[in-house]
């Protein structure tokens, strides 16, 4: 169900983002991880939480500037404007 909100991962085993090539290569892989990890972990599936986890695996791996890259996936993905508002609010 998760990959239905998925921007960039599509079901690829690997990354089809060239590295050094924007950010697209990181949110692939944080939409990878929450469809095929973060997915297994739970009964039912939203959207919110969703990107919510999208959001945390950003925030992870990219602390100085998660800021940033939160705010241009968020703006690049599917979320709806309220999800997007309620995300944001976590961050910013």
């Amino acid at each position: 169900m998760f990959e239905d909100f998925c921007t960039y991962y599509k079901g690829e085993e690997n990354c089809p983002f060239e590295a050094g090539k924007g950010h697209a290569g990181k949110f692939w892989v944080a939409e990878n991880f929450v469809c095929k990890e973060y997915a297994r972990t739970v009964e039912k599936q939203t959207e919110l939480d969703f990107f919510r986890m999208v959001c945390a695996y950003i925030a992870k791996w990219a602390p100085y500037q998660f800021v940033e890259l939160i705010r241009e996936y968020l703006k690049n993905s599917k979320a709806s404007e309220e999800i997007r508002m309620n995300v944001s609010k976590l961050y910013f």
